[in-house]
């Protein structure tokens, strides 16, 4: 059975240098195995260099409250400043000429290993909605995740709603403009802890299924956006995993269950195929369960997913394994993929090779030695 190896994308920040060492540690690390992607992260803290960075807009943001980042709760909130209009500039990520210094390293790369002819370069791409609130909600987003509350009046809550088709637009227009330039070489992993978190959310409140309708609609469009001018997509869910803590602790896959089939009717509706979806079964430094039940909301799963399993920890592949067996028999198909929870920028250097060590051992079906 041939399983695909699926990098989440970020490393600790000691092995976060220059792009081709980068590259070639996550080419290394696979040992041959098929991978869905190249990863080439820029900020182990996913969007922290983001969040910073909205200072040097200061003639429209004001900062609300303070923050130093040291955890959830030490997230920085902005307002807009009285007068100031919200635009793309402000909000975009800024990255097209350096993800084009990427793209330029991956070729070399490419041309060192011809086994990547068929690889792409992955490149994070936050959903908009997880940008708009952490900017807007900053600690907010970790003290009850008010989302699954706010979306009952979308239209009206907060600002990161309000402006919600502002960091739309900042996005795909960087977006578009790389496709311009590298499209063929490009895989967009967009990544929506906020989505999956607010299904969990949800549940424990009785309002899974609207919740879920109003995520799932939102993350679907974005997605066919993104699909119409014509970027690769694959989705990453996630709980959270700043300082490798999860904001909230799944109880089961049936959040993320909800939550992908209502992406599915959402993108049927709209003509748009369904990208591979990585689900989180791990969490924070909790590896994933090997208990039946979590796994079995899997079987309600639509089944054209391809599913990437989330399910390996850096303690090793006996485990992981036996999760993988789990999520396979409750899903009935074969995981497309094999990956941890998240990414690998919150571990150390060490944990982040017993961890590739083992996503590689789990997707061959054998405990690494």
């Amino acid at each position: 059975m041939t399983r695909f190896v699926h990098f989440v994308g970020s490393l600790p920040a000691p092995l976060t240098t220059e792009d081709s060492a980068v590259l070639e540690w996550f080419v290394q690390r696979s040992r041959g195995h098929r991978l869905t992607g190249v990863p080439r992260d820029l900020d182990p803290h996913w969007v922290v260099e983001y969040l910073r960075g909205r200072e040097k807009h200061g003639d429209v943001f004001e900062l609300m409250r303070s923050g130093d980042f040291a955890d959830y709760a030490d997230m920085r909130v902005y307002g807009i400043r009285r007068g100031a209009t919200l635009e793309p500039r402000h909000v975009a990520m800024d990255r097209v000429d350096r993800i084009g210094a990427a793209v330029a390293a991956f070729r070399v790369l490419r041309d060192r290993h011809p086994e990547l002819a068929d690889t792409r370069l992955q490149v994070s791409q936050p959903n908009p909605l997880d940008l708009a609130l952490f900017v807007f909600g900053g600690a907010a987003v970790a003290d009850g995740l008010p989302l699954g509350h706010a979306l009952r009046h979308l239209r009206t809550v907060t600002p990161a709603l309000r402006n919600l088709p502002v960091f739309v637009e900042a996005a795909l227009a960087e977006m578009a403009q790389v496709q311009a330039d590298h499209g063929d070489l490009i895989t967009w992993q967009v990544e929506s802890p906020i989505a999956q978190l607010a299904l969990v959310k949800a549940a424990r409140f009785g309002a899974q299924a609207p919740a879920g309708r109003l995520v799932a609609r939102q993350l679907a469009g974005f997605l066919a956006r993104a699909h119409h001018i014509g970027a690769q997509t694959l989705l990453h869910l996630c709980y959270g995993d700043y300082q490798h803590k999860e904001l909230l602790a799944p109880r089961s896959l049936a959040p993320a269950v909800n939550l992908l089939n209502a992406v599915a009717r959402n993108l049927r509706a709209r003509a748009v195929p369904l990208p591979p979806a990585h689900i989180p079964c791990a969490y924070g430094a909790h590896p994933a369960p090997v208990d039946p039940a979590f796994y079995r909301p899997l079987r309600r799963l639509d089944p054209d997913w391809r599913v990437i399993a989330g399910v390996v920890s850096s303690a090793g592949a006996h485990d992981s394994i036996r999760s993988l067996a789990l999520f396979e028999a409750a899903s009935g198909r074969a995981a497309y993929g094999v990956a941890t929870a998240c990414g690998l920028g919150r571990c150390t250097v060490e944990e982040a090779e017993r961890a590739a060590a083992a996503t590689v051992a789990t997707a061959q079906g054998a405990p690494n030695q």
